[in-house]
């Protein structure tokens, strides 16, 4: 079995540059915490995580309205089908319930 002759040089890179990232993050973690803030757009930087953070709260905050509307139709619909009989009705139900729940979290998630 041989081995490729760069993948030993391309392990040895990738060990030492994650060493010396966990050097730097454990020796200095006034700078691994400066980055980070950065990226996420807070003091220090001009990162666009925050923007990206902002967009997935606003779509959060517009799921559950929206949501809420399917979920109630999704409720009569299957209320409907229980009541003619229908053996799908159970399936569907447990659907709505569990939409309900996404929906419910869908705050607590984007958060």
């Amino acid at each position: 079995m041989t081995r490729h002759p760069n993948a030993s040089d391309r392990t040895l890179k990738a060990t030492v540059a994650t060493l010396t990232a966990l050097l730097v993050t454990v020796a200095v973690p006034d700078v691994a915490s400066a980055a980070l803030r950065a990226a996420a757009g807070g003091t220090g930087g001009g990162g666009g995580f925050a923007r990206f953070v902002e967009f997935i709260n606003r779509l959060a905050d517009y799921t559950i309205p929206i949501g809420g509307a399917f979920a109630v139709l999704g409720l009569i619909w299957g209320g409907l089908l229980f009541v003619a009989g229908d053996t799908r009705a159970g399936r569907i139900l447990g659907f709505v319930a569990l939409g309900v729940g996404v929906i419910l979290l869908s705050k607590p998630i984007a958060a």
